[in-house]
């Protein structure tokens, strides 16, 4: 079954221009990555619901501002 995403709505990459791709990382925290350079925000960690909740927008929100990371090839 296909769920609906009622999460934050993800601007293009600030970088490239690609599609931004929420992830969740072990179970612990999220971040945003872009699916076609590879840019990503910083893991925001998780320890509840709430916080799990809170981890989401506060990834949203640094790629959305473009708060990212990016490494080039061969770096």
């Amino acid at each position: 079954m296909m769920q609906h995403w009622n999460g934050p709505e993800l601007q293009d990459c600030p970088i490239c221009g690609g599609a931004g791709l929420l992830e969740e990382e072990s179970g612990c925290s999220y971040y945003v990555m872009c699916m076609d350079c590879g840019s990503q925000t910083v893991n925001i960690d998780f320890r509840s619901e709430e916080e799990r909740k809170s981890a989401v927008s506060k990834a949203a929100e640094l790629w959305n501002t473009g708060k990212v990371i990016y490494s080039s090839a061969g770096e």
